[in-house]
């Protein structure tokens, strides 16, 4: 029999990695500045999003980094 259950869609949604450096830097925020205003736990947190090698962050972490720099987390999606 099958399942009448709806699945979990697994496609990942991509971060602009590059949008997000650009927009930190444009405000003149190091990364422990952005890191702190988006109450991550630290600056490598921060690094590791930034440059690629987090790539599955939860909603809540988009939408912290998205207010963080001022704009809409779907501004930071590819």
């Amino acid at each position: 029999m099958l399942s009448t259950m709806p699945t979990a869609d697994t496609a990942s949604i991509l971060l602009d990695t590059r949008k997000i450096r650009e927009l930190r830097e444009a405000a003149g925020m190091t990364q422990a500045a952005a890191a702190a205003r988006a109450g991550l736990p630290g600056p490598q947190v921060w690094s590791d999003i930034e440059n690629g090698r987090r790539p599955n962050i939860t909603i809540e972490t988009l939408d912290r980094i998205a207010r963080a720099l001022g704009v809409k987390a779907a501004e930071l999606l590819k």
